[in-house]
Formats: C-alpha cells, sequence, structure tokens
C-alpha cells in the first residue's frame, strides 16, 4: 500500500503544481487585460514558477530560479552579438549594397534572385536563433527589393514572415533545439545537415509559391527610383565583413586545434569591427546600444526565464507528469502523438512564442519520443516550434512584417501563409514518422 499511496501523493503534487502555473499565467493574462497593460512574458512564467512551487511545498526556490537561467548565459551572448553584427551591416550600408546588386545582376533571372532573397531573409534567424531579427534588419532590404520586381504587398510581408521565421530553425543557432537538448541533457552536437535539409527547401518552396508568378523583371531606372545606387569603397567591401564571419567558422571547424575556437560571440564582434573598414562612417557604439535594446531584450530576458521553468518544472515533477501523458497518448495511438505535436505545438508556441513552447511541450514530447534518433526528433520539433512566431495572439514575426509592409491587417498576411505554413507542418511531422531513416542520411553520428 504504501507505494501505490506515495505515487498517488507524487501524481497529486506534480498535478497540484502544474494546475498553479497555468492558473497563475491566465489569471495574470486576465490582470493585463483588465489594467491595459501587457504583462510581460518573461515575469508572467517567472511568478508562475515561484506559484508553481510553493503549491508544491518547495517554498520560495531561490537557487532554482537563478541557477537555471545561467546556463542560458552563451546563448543571449550569441543573440546580442549577432544581433550588433546585423546592425553594424546596416549602419555601414552593407545590406543596401547587397540589395542594390541582386536587383541589378540578376533582376532577369527570378530562380536565383529568390534564392538569394532566402538567404538574406535566412541569416539573421541563422545567427541569432531568432525571426524578428530578420524582420527588423534584413527584412526592409528584402521588401524593396520584392516590390520592385512586383510581388504584391500582402504576399511580401508573408513571405518576409514564413522565411525569417524558417530562418529561425536553421543552424548554427536554433533555440529551440538548444533549449530541448539542454532540457534532456543532450549537447547540441550533429545539427547542422538535419536542419539545413528541413529548412532550406521550406524556405524555397515559400517563397516560389508567394512570390514566383508575381515576379516583373524591371528596368534599372525602375530599380533606381525605389533604391538609389548607393556608396561604396569597392565592388567587393560590402560583402568583406560576411565572408570574415564565414571564413573563421569554416577554419574553426576545418582545423581543430591548429586554428583557435574564438567561440560564436567573438566571431560576431571581429565581424562587426570589419564593418568599420568596409562600408560608410557611422558611430559603433549607437549601433551597439541600438542592436539590444527592443525586441531582441525581451527574448533574452524570456531565454533566461526559461531556464528557471526547466529547473523548477522539474523540480516540482510538473514536466515528469506531461512527459507521461505524451508516453500514454503514443502509447495508445501513435498517430493521435504526431496529431498532438503538428496542432499544440504551434499553439502554445503563439501563446507563450516559439521559446515557451519549446520547454513546456518540446522537452516531453522528445522524451517520449526517445526510440527515435533524438537528433531528427528534436530538429523536427525545432522546426514545429518556430513556426508559432507567425501564430496569434503573440505573432512576433508576423505582426513585425505587418508594420514592415504596412498592411491595415494581419489576417491577410496569415491567409496568404497558411498553404507555406500547413506544408511547413507536414514536412515537419514527416521527419518525425521517420525520424531513423533521416537520421541514418543526414546525421553525423
Amino acid at each position: 500500500m504504501t507505494p501505490q499511496l506515495h505515487d498517488s501523493q507524487m501524481y497529486f503534487t506534480s498535478g497540484l503544481a502544474l494546475g498553479a502555473m497555468v492558473l497563475t499565467f491566465m489569471a495574470l493574462s486576465l490582470v493585463g487585460r483588465f489594467i491595459k497593460q501587457t504583462i510581460p512574458l518573461a515575469v508572467n512564467l517567472f511568478i508562475c514558477m515561484i506559484m508553481g512551487a510553493l503549491v508544491a511545498g518547495f517554498g520560495l526556490p531561490i537557487r532554482h530560479l537563478f541557477e537555471g537561467p545561467v546556463w542560458y548565459i552563451y546563448i543571449n551572448l550569441v543573440i546580442f552579438t549577432g544581433m550588433i553584427f546585423l546592425t553594424c551591416l546596416k549602419a555601414a550600408g552593407n545590406l543596401d549594397c547587397i540589395a542594390y546588386d541582386i536587383l541589378t545582376k540578376f533582376r532577369k533571372r527570378p530562380a536565383i534572385m529568390f534564392c538569394l532573397i532566402t538567404l538574406l531573409l535566412f541569416f539573421p534567424g541563422m545567427v541569432t536563433g531568432v525571426g524578428t531579427a530578420g524582420v527588423l534588419s534584413t527584412g526592409l532590404v528584402a521588401v524593396v527589393i520584392l516590390r520592385a520586381v512586383g510581388v504584391p504587398n500582402v504576399q511580401t510581408g508573408a513571405i518576409v514572415a514564413m522565411l525569417t521565421t524558417i530562418g529561425a530553425a536553421a543552424p548554427p543557432v536554433n533555440l529551440p533545439a538548444i533549449i530541448i537538448a539542454s532540457g534532456i541533457n543532450m549537447p547540441y552536437e550533429g545539427f547542422e545537415l538535419i536542419l539545413l535539409v528541413i529548412t532550406v527547401p521550406l524556405g524555397l518552396f515559400t517563397i516560389f509559391w508567394l512570390g514566383y508568378k508575381h515576379f516583373k523583371s524591371p528596368t534599372l531606372e525602375e530599380i533606381e527610383k525605389v533604391l538609389p545606387r548607393p556608396e561604396r569603397k569597392s565592388a567587393f567591401m560590402p560583402y568583406l565583413p560576411l565572408l570574415v564571419v564565414v571564413a573563421i567558422f569554416v577554419l574553426i571547424r576545418a582545423l581543430p586545434g591548429k586554428f583557435p575556437d574564438i567561440i560564436t560571440p567573438m566571431v560576431f564582434m571581429v565581424g562587426s569591427l570589419a564593418t568599420l573598414f568596409t562600408g560608410k562612417k557611422y558611430r559603433f557604439n549607437e549601433a551597439c546600444k541600438e542592436a539590444i535594446r527592443g525586441g531582441i531584450f525581451s527574448t533574452v530576458a524570456l531565454i533566461f526565464v526559461v531556464g528557471a521553468v526547466v529547473q523548477v518544472t522539474t523540480l516540482t515533477g510538473s514536466k515528469g507528469l506531461l512527459v507521461l501523458a505524451s508516453l500514454t497518448v503514443g502509447a495508445a495511438a501513435p498517430v493521435l502523438l504526431y496529431v498532438a505535436l503538428g496542432v499544440s505545438l504551434p499553439l502554445l508556441g503563439g501563446v507563450l512564442t516559439h521559446l515557451g513552447a519549446s520547454v513546456i511541450l518540446g522537452i516531453p514530447f522528445t522524451l517520449a519520443m526517445l526510440t527515435q534518433n533524438v537528433i531528427a526528433v528534436v530538429a523536427g520539433i525545432s522546426m514545429l516550434c518556430v513556426l508559432s512566431q507567425v501564430i496569434p495572439p503573440s505573432a512576433l514575426g508576423g505582426y513585425f512584417a505587418q508594420e514592415l509592409v504596412r498592411e491595415k491587417k494581419y489576417s491577410s498576411i496569415l491567409t496568404a501563409s497558411m498553404v507555406p505554413l500547413l506544408v511547413c507542418v507536414a514536412f515537419s511531422l514527416v521527419t518525425l514518422i521517420f525520424a531513423n531513416k533521416f537520421a541514418a542520411l543526414f546525421v553525423p553520428f
């Protein structure tokens, strides 16, 4: 009898803690609406963790609340320095030069142009793990190019929203994958190729589906009207900072032990300093300040709180309860598990952002699928998580894209994005269903 009583008490305590967290989140959201002041998600989740621990009988878990975030300091350094690099590229005029080159050299080659626009919108998410970084940096450049070639406003907004979102799942920095890997004590290694296999085809499908049929080749005069010829020191200079960053990354991996591994944040700072000599003059300190204010700072705060969420949900048993529920569903009907993955991760992320979805459901779902190749599973789940950046009510990437193209209603952009969004969900689920086969082809170990 004792073990059964112990088990019943364990489930009761875990369920009570989880219920307290959910109710606290809902209550704080209602308070925010009542006072007409949005409570930051990071603050909301932090208070939820305190309430969950108190209800479970652990008191105020100060150690867990502050020990968890420590593991995410490096990730936040990568995000900050990546955003500084992008802002410096923009301030030096390098991005304008790249956009001008794409428009003038490939104005009669839509396939090549769309591939380059995909890379342009992918890059910020690849180096920061945050889709909004792409909207705020290269997004404006992409909008100018797409409008110049005749893509309508709604489709332009949908392309920017979707590609910056998908780019957040591309390597080397995929925050949901990093968070899930950390939550299951797994190194973030071996993800590069499989993440490229997932994200690149989806990105190309999205831009060709939304933009190709509207493409019209502009004349040089029409290009000059929307994007005047930018000043540059030479044809090569605007690309030098990007080449420096790529070269350092390649040398670190190609010559381990011979070329010093100066870590990713330092690589981005070297690239940022290179912009001082390759474009127009700008104030470096002002660019750095601009880079770390606003939405990126909120994202960094949320990532720190994610560390506390992982710690406290583990302490109270709430994470284990979610894992058990996922295992039960998967054992009863595997089809339901995949349906739950495809529906719950994007929708929950629409409320808690893609980072919240990765820690609340991403970790339990991953633990429920340990019979499959874990790297492939985490890659597929991370893709489902990042899609929440275009799902209301949060829709961070989507709303920023709407503001960028000055569209009145976000619903029109979301409607235009629906087919690519469903294709992304379907392809991610295929990756999860056939995780072992994908891993055999695209995972190095």
